[in-house]
């Protein structure tokens, strides 16, 4: 154990939803680092990001992998009793993309004739819509989440009425591809391996990624209650300590099979990591784990998110002081005193 300090806390249970952006978790258990400050961690797959949220509030879970929003909506009551949660570490950096149904990118391939066109991509994706005759059905992972707001973004941005143009519809990340590939729903906003996997298995397109839309933006974290860091400062402490090691690791080009082999055991990511091993998605999902801004959760982007809640209706009138709720949420004091960078 690196640090003298006396855990509060030392058997925890972490709660994860099966992305790409776990692997720092998985790392931690897996690769030793979690032992190494001295923690016994057990990691529990989730299905769902509501399933998360729960079980972190009602202190099932000691912490949890999340969506940047989700220690702010939760702070703020957005989807429930105000439950004031935060964050010391971000986990992960991009890594979304918006995938298409193989018939509505094959109507769409007809039309483009450069994909890096973002303009010609949306514009032609919107009469498309024109020209069907019906909405199509489009899914994210939670309501507030990056994925969310990028494609509410993405579709205002070509002028694509969010409301009369498409259905916005909620869906489990692990859900997506058998919604797609059996027409329940024409497309999804999701984070890796679950566009790459369409790509495999040849029942969807990538139409856009999410560093496209927003550029390099804070995606997965590492989510407690306040009340929980209140009760636990040294095992927080240890927890951030760990898992910041697990993202450095993680970024190494050099770990990346490995990376696969572990997101390939059966709790984890099972066959889906699998067949990514030979397969290179068309555009860079600029998705990192470590590196200059990525790991120091940022309060700009906490006010970014503000604002995006508010386009989409999410908050009304209600007053509060945007800059303190962000700066409670997204530690970066405490990034930097525990981590040094």
């Amino acid at each position: 154990m690196s640090d003298a300090l006396t855990l509060e806390k030392t058997d925890l249970k972490l709660g994860f939803v099966a992305l790409l952006d776990c692997t720092p978790l998985v790392v931690a258990r897996e690769k030793g680092f979690f032992k190494k400050h001295g923690l016994n961690v057990i990691l529990s797959k989730e299905s769902s990001w509501a399933s998360i949220r729960d079980k972190v509030s009602f202190g099932l879970f000691d912490a949890a992998h999340m969506l940047a929003p989700m220690p702010l909506a939760a702070t703020l009551g957005l989807n429930g009793n105000p439950t004031p949660m935060m964050t010391a570490l971000s986990l992960s950096q991009n890594g979304t993309a918006i995938t298409l149904s193989q018939e509505l990118y094959m109507a769409l391939s007809n039309k483009i004739s450069d994909w890096d066109d973002s303009e010609q991509v949306g514009q032609q994706f919107k009469k498309l819509i024109q020209h069907s005759g019906r909405k199509p059905v489009i899914a994210t992972v939670y309501p507030y989440s990056n994925h969310h707001y990028q494609l509410r973004f993405w579709l205002n941005q070509n002028n694509i009425n969010t409301e009369e143009d498409v259905q916005l519809v909620a869906v489990p990340p692990t859900k997506m591809l058998d919604n797609l590939s059996t027409g329940l729903i024409d497309g999804y906003c999701v984070g890796e391996p679950w566009n790459s996997l369409a790509l495999v298995q040849q029942i969807g397109g990538l139409v856009s990624t999410g560093h496209k839309i927003w550029g390099s933006h804070m995606e997965k974290v590492l989510g407690v209650t306040q009340q929980w860091a209140d009760q636990h400062p040294n095992t927080h402490r240890a927890l951030i300590k760990a898992l910041h090691e697990a993202c450095l690791w993680a970024e190494d080009p050099n770990n990346q099979a490995e990376i696969l082999k572990l997101l390939a055991l059966p709790p984890y990511l099972d066959q889906a990591a699998e067949q990514l091993s030979k397969f290179t998605p068309p555009y860079s999902m600029e998705q990192h784990f470590s590196g200059e801004n990525v790991n120091c959760p940022d309060p700009d982007h906490g006010l970014f998110l503000i604002d995006q809640m508010r386009k989409c209706g999410q908050i009304g009138e209600q007053l509060f002081d945007q800059d303190e709720i962000v700066h409670n949420v997204y530690r970066k004091d405490l990034y930097h005193d525990w981590i040094g960078a």
